[in-house]
């Protein structure tokens, strides 16, 4: 086996008027996990697309197994050499079976009829070896996010990788999903696979790698094995001054005899009739952050996009002020009623990635003055309006006509949250706003959403970073199988007692009955009585929560 997997050496990649890679070298050991670290913006993505064949280096070398790397160099001859790439969205079919997405990438044009039956049992056996809970049969688009990114870790698998790159992959799992993809890395290197883990989480960083690689500005600053720096140095490294943890200020109190968003006993079903939403009723004053905590999957996401107008509750009530918007669709009427959304999924529901960052800017205003005028756009006004949230919002773009998807995740987090913000909402629904920023992003993301409470907007704040939701709210609200099972104010947050409701939708408690801390915007202190829900899974009956 080679001492090394890959030899990198002077890699320079510009975009533009941006220099994305500056002189990056890099030495992949086989058998190794190497973290990739490093701000939105900071080359880690460019320089393992570059690996994976996707971009051309603009100039440098690098030798895979020995071979130096030509000109012919792609995604198809990468997976031939045994490279994988995982990235943060996903490239399946919902429509097709597990299988199906597997084996599709490696048919050849001789195999009109393929031997579905060898391809499933080898499909199954390498479930097995790994621990993966997936069957071939079953569809994709029915799969949580965690078993599609083990299909598509299996699709790598299946294409015999020896190196596997994976981007950010922990950002849309729960904490027992990272767990299990934690112990599969530790068997992948065991095997003497090479694994590439690129991540903002220092702690990740820490726990699971044997090197940890530090880039800054497109500039290699250095490489350092797991136990010879701390979370804090290697911050320092990343961001050139030293920042253990990202600051929050803590929100300022709210106007809770103001109530501006009203959910009055939502339910929203899927199509065979069980409720994603099941009853939900909460109300958010002026200037309140209001936190929803859950594991994934649990009706977080179903009920921002039912909020939004993504999806068509079954029935209740959805009110702005006292305007009932439940039975609109998504459109402009939600916007003028002041009604602001930050997707979860930035490049799916943010943004238009191939249009530019000043159309994306104004992306829910084309259509009006002084934007377009009889149909046509207006680019005098859409550019002059575009300069000055770059600036105000400090996105870092080569120039208003750059597309979108040339930009770092973070600074496409901004674009979204500058169009929210400059339309001065009264409401904001942010879902996931900070997933997969770095340091300096989410610090300026949540900076954001606080000073728009501090200025009389209702917050709803649905987040998987339970520091997030105990710096920014003033109550956490957890859901649990679609219900809201209980809430906490800011002087009542406990860790420990979010953490069980989270995962059992109750507290510890000597009988039947579950008492829960739950509180109003001013600090009151109500109980909550209602049964919880036994080990098993099955429901116990009991009395249903009050509004939120």
């Amino acid at each position: 086996m080679s001492e090394t997997a890959v030899v990198a050496r002077g890699i320079h990649k510009s975009f533009g008027a941006i220099q994305a890679l500056s002189d990056v070298s890099l030495d992949l050991r086989p058998g190794e996990i190497r973290a990739l670290v490093g701000e939105n913006g900071a080359g880690k993505t460019t320089l393992m697309n570059i690996l994976y064949g996707m971009f051309p280096p603009d100039a440098g070398s690098i030798n895979v197994w020995g071979r130096r790397v030509g000109d012919g160099w792609c995604p198809r001859a990468a997976i031939r050499a045994g490279i994988g790439m995982v990235h943060q969205h996903f490239s399946l079919v919902p429509a097709h079976t597990v299988l199906e997405n597997v084996v599709m990438p490696v048919l050849g044009w001789s195999d009109v009829f393929p031997e579905w039956k060898r391809h499933a049992d080898r499909v199954e056996d390498l479930c097995s070896q790994y621990g993966f809970l997936l069957k071939p049969s079953w569809k994709v688009g029915q799969l949580s996010v965690g078993q599609q990114q083990q299909v598509e870790i299996l699709k790598a698998l299946y294409q015999g990788v020896r190196l596997l790159i994976l981007d950010e992959p922990t950002a849309v799992l729960t904490p027992q999903e990272s767990e299990q993809l934690f112990a599969f890395l530790a068997v992948l290197r065991a095997q003497g696979k090479t694994v590439v883990l690129i991540t903002h989480k220092l702690y990740e960083a820490q726990a699971v790698s044997d090197r940890i690689t530090v880039l800054r500005g497109g500039c290699h600053v250095a490489t350092v094995e797991r136990d010879e720096a701390t979370p804090s140095q290697i911050a320092a490294m990343m961001i050139k001054h030293e920042r253990q943890q990202v600051s929050m200020r803590a929100p300022t109190c709210c106007d809770s005899g103001n109530p501006l968003l009203t959910v009055t006993d939502l339910v929203v079903s899927e199509a065979f009739g069980q409720p994603l939403v099941d009853g939900v009723s909460l109300e958010i004053a002026g200037g309140e952050i209001l936190g929803i905590a859950g594991v994934a999957g649990n009706g977080q996401t179903e009920l921002a996009e039912t909020l939004v107008g993504l999806r068509r509750p079954t029935s209740g009530s959805i009110r702005i002020r006292e305007q009932e918007i439940a039975g609109l669709g998504l459109g402009s009427r939600r916007r003028e009623l002041g009604l602001g959304f930050i997707p979860e999924d930035k490049q799916v529901h943010g943004l238009v990635l191939q249009m530019a960052v000043a159309e994306n800017l104004i992306l829910d205003m084309l259509d009006n003055r002084p934007f377009s005028y009889r149909g046509i756009l207006q680019r005098r006004a859409v550019n002059a309006t575009a300069d000055k949230l770059i600036e105000d919002y400090r996105i870092r773009t080569p120039g208003s006509d750059c597309p979108a998807r040339r930009l770092s995740g973070g600074n496409q987090q901004k674009i979204v949250l500058a169009r929210t913000l400059s339309a001065r909402p009264k409401v904001i629904v942010a879902c996931q706003p900070t997933r997969g920023l770095d340091f300096s992003s989410t610090e300026y993301v949540r900076d954001k959403l606080v000073e728009a409470a501090d200025k009389g907007v209702a917050v709803l704040l649905i987040s998987s970073d339970l520091d997030e939701l105990l710096g920014l709210s003033h109550r956490i609200a957890v859901m649990y199988r679609g219900k809201i099972v209980g809430t906490l104010d800011r002087r009542s947050f406990d860790l420990r007692i979010i953490g069980q409701m989270m995962l059992a939708g109750h507290t510890e408690s000597s009988g039947s009955q579950t008492q829960v801390v739950s509180g109003d915007a001013t600090g009151e202190v109500v109980r909550d009585d209602f049964a919880g829900t036994s080990p098993d899974g099955f429901e116990a009956q009991g009395t249903r929560p009050g509004p939120v």
